[in-house]
């Protein structure tokens, strides 16, 4: 059923539902109405709170009723458990001859068929391979996990998630949930959240702590993952694949991969084939790098590219790798980050074109940004300072980059263009305070339209007072000379 439908009934229900009060149906040991929650869910209708109170539960749960609130109470001996497990004996089987009844555990402790439904105030888990091993329901690629959602217009919030071995919250084919203020832990396999063909869903405000793999996306559009925390993630923290227009805001992702035996993992955000929106997020000392963006290709020709990325006023530090890498994708817009003290470097893109670097603070990585084959890229009005080697490095074959009005200082190498890159613009930059200013092994121009570079050189001479040094500048390493250096700098316009 379409997502347009399932609101159309949805407003027919609750209007109805208005001229009506809801049901509020208890469940606890004693004076409730049912002991057992698959005995109240079998008496709701649309729209009735089944309201479970401070206990232990044993459920595989399958909700088919509408706009059904199951929201836990706190009756004076904590939060009501739910484990993943039937709570009858309800599975044969036969050994020596006889029959007996066992009860089933692990599996799925909530599936959620229908539309509308809050899961709220519970603390859930013993989420494992069901035994009878083959005796849970779910055989598509999520699998078991505590919560799966197969609908749309869910709520599933406060919920606590430990104690598991797999995926806390799936969901399956379907939009317009909202996963909010949950605290996921401690889990060995699978994803704190994982997402497969589902759109317009919010995942906002989690902590997802210690899990096997953080938030995974495929083929899943138009999501918001926001103000989540996620921590010490074995593998990677938040990752999509083949998923447009996302948004992934104000998390704070920190400690990924340092317990992974694989060393590429450790990423903080890993987009691939995948388009949306990185912004105002802090990623902090992941063993791998604060962000990574790739297309895919097949036989060398691209299947699903990663391209029009806005990557904006985050905050990218003291990770394993590179802060930025960008390979093989294309328009995508970097603005205004800071990108401080990352293993690797602040900023790199291979393979990549036609991409902008703007507004951004970078400091004390390997190289402040390094091109390897990437042409047509803009880096501009950025601040470069304290790096190892470059504070900028076009790397093999990089052509038609422009560098303008940037700070580079306190490197090694102010700017460095090496292995045959040409046809370059460099102009406007001030390279002062560098060991070397600049390095230029081909034919790249260093000035444009009469205004060049800042050097600080001590030998400029301005007789006729127009801010350009009488004498050009040698560009070190080859033939490029910079024909209108500086006297004094300021940031051009």
């Amino acid at each position: 059923m379409s997502s347009i439908t399932h609101l159309l009934i949805g407003i027919i229900l609750i209007a109805s539902l208005t001229s009506s009060q809801a049901t509020v149906i208890t469940v606890g040991q004693q004076g409730c109405d049912f002991y057992r929650i698959e005995a109240a869910l079998d008496s709701a209708g649309p729209g009735d709170i089944i309201e479970v109170q401070s206990g232990e539960y044993y459920v595989n749960l399958n909700i088919t009723v509408p706009l059904l609130v199951l929201r836990g109470k706190d009756t004076g001996n904590g939060r009501p458990v739910l484990r993943a497990g039937s709570s009858t004996a309800d599975i044969e089987q036969s050994s020596n001859g006889m029959t007996e009844m066992v009860v089933k555990s692990g599996g799925t402790a909530i599936a959620i068929r229908e539309f509308g439904c809050i899961i709220d105030g519970f603390d859930i888990t013993g989420v494992t391979w069901p035994v009878p091993y083959g005796s849970g329901e779910h055989n598509d690629l999520i699998g078991n996990a505590a919560i799966r959602v197969y609908s749309d217009g869910n709520t599933i919030s406060n919920n606590t998630f430990y104690g598991s071995d797999l995926t806390a919250i799936g969901l399956w084919n379907c939009s317009n949930n909202r996963i909010i203020n949950n605290t996921i832990k401690d889990i060995p396999f699978g994803y704190a959240v994982e997402l497969y063909n589902s759109h317009q869903n919010n995942i906002e405000g989690n902590k997802l702590i210690q899990n096997h793999w953080g938030i995974e996306m495929q083929r899943s559009d138009s999501n918001i993952i926001e103000g989540n925390e996620i921590t010490d993630s074995i593998n990677d923290a938040i990752k999509a694949m083949k998923c447009n227009f996302s948004i992934i805001s104000g998390n704070t992702i920190t400690g990924s991969g340092w317990e992974s035996e694989f060393e590429s993992n450790g990423k903080g955000i890993y987009l691939v084939g995948s388009m949306g929106l990185i912004s105002n997020n802090l990623i902090l000392s992941n063993r791998g790098y604060g962000i990574y963006i790739e297309s895919i290709f097949w036989n060398n020709y691209p299947a699903d590219e990663s391209y029009e990325n806005l990557i904006h006023r985050n905050k990218i530090r003291g990770n394993g790798k590179d802060g930025i890498c960008l390979v093989k994708s294309w328009q995508n817009h970097l603005w205004d980050n800071n990108i401080t003290a990352n293993q690797g470097d602040g900023i790199s893109l291979a393979f990549s074109h036609n991409n902008t670097v703007e507004s951004s603070n970078i400091s004390r990585n390997q190289h402040g940004i390094l091109l390897h084959q990437s042409n047509y890229t803009e880096i501009a009005n950025s601040t470069i300072m304290d790096e190892a080697k470059s504070g900028i490095l076009l790397d093999q074959y990089c052509t038609g980059n422009t560098l303008a009005t940037n700070i580079v200082s306190n490197s090694t190498e102010g700017i460095n263009i090496s292995g045959t890159s040409h046809g370059n613009t460099i102009f406007g930059n001030n390279l002062t305070s560098n060991v070397q200013p600049a390095w230029d092994e081909a034919a790249n121009s260093w000035d444009k339209e009469g205004k060049g570079n800042y050097y600080g050189q001590m030998d400029c001479k301005d007789q006729d007072s127009n801010g350009i040094c009488d004498s050009p500048y040698p560009i070190a390493g080859g033939s490029s000379v910079d024909r209108y250096p500086l006297v004094s700098w300021t940031r051009m316009q």
